[in-house]
């Protein structure tokens, strides 16, 4: 007589779900907005680097993307200038600032193209209009790396001496960033301020003054000259 087949107990897994099902269908306005900002950021993307041996040996930085449309286009975001021998320049000193790039006279591949392909992605970030705000944000990058190296050798000591020195270093790098910055700012707005007045309170009795209100307090009134 033939035995009945049991019945399997084990439990079938669900189907996984594609990728497409669970990404979410409605978004609201404000991420919608997100979404955008993302996207527009992401299509300008950076002009790449890569290293080749020249015929000396020595190593050649190359730019990839020569054929994109845009490629000059790109690099006049980047570095403020069309003048490719001096983009090749800034490039070249910004490069230096990273860790590692040249020891003993002899560039490591890899972390050149890292601190170039970085330096690039940072400088689109910035965009510098001309020139002289292309020299700026190459000092902006090396100031940054040297902060952030003397932090990390900061976290990295056991001696409070050597940690306080690290610490005094960073500090300065750091005022020296929030200046870098704020020249930056000041140059590009010529070197305007602009002050908004969103309420003006009158008690009674008082008088309100229309007019313009100059740095070392002196006030011109437009209905009394």
């Amino acid at each position: 007589m033939a035995k009945k087949k049991s019945k399997s107990t084990t439990k079938k897994k669900p189907a996984k779900k594609d990728a497409k099902d669970l990404a979410k269908k409605v978004y609201t306005e404000e991420e919608k907005t997100r979404i955008a900002k993302y996207n527009e950021r992401k299509e300008r993307t950076p002009v790449k680097v890569e290293i080749a041996k020249s015929d000396s040996g020595k190593p050649n930085i190359q730019l990839q993307g020569l054929k994109d449309p845009l490629y000059e286009v790109k690099m006049l975001e980047a570095l403020g200038t069309p003048d490719s021998d001096l983009q090749s320049h800034l490039l070249a000193q910004v490069c230096q600032t990273f860790e590692g790039t040249v020891s003993d006279g002899v560039f490591d591949k890899d972390k050149v193209i890292s601190a170039y392909n970085h330096s690039m992605a940072i400088l689109s970030g910035i965009q510098p209009q001309d020139e002289l705000e292309g020299m700026l944000a190459v000092q902006m990058i090396g100031v940054h790396n040297m902060a952030m190296d003397y932090m990390g050798k900061a976290t990295r000591i056991d001696r409070v001496d050597f940690m306080s020195t690290y610490m005094n270093g960073a500090t300065k790098s750091l005022r020296a960033f929030v200046a870098q910055m704020e020249a930056l700012k000041k140059y590009r707005t010529g070197g305007q301020q602009k002050m908004v007045v969103e309420h003006v309170h009158v008690n009674e009795g008082g008088q309100a003054i229309v007019g313009t209100v100059n740095q070392g307090g002196e006030v011109k009134n437009k209905n009394n000259e």
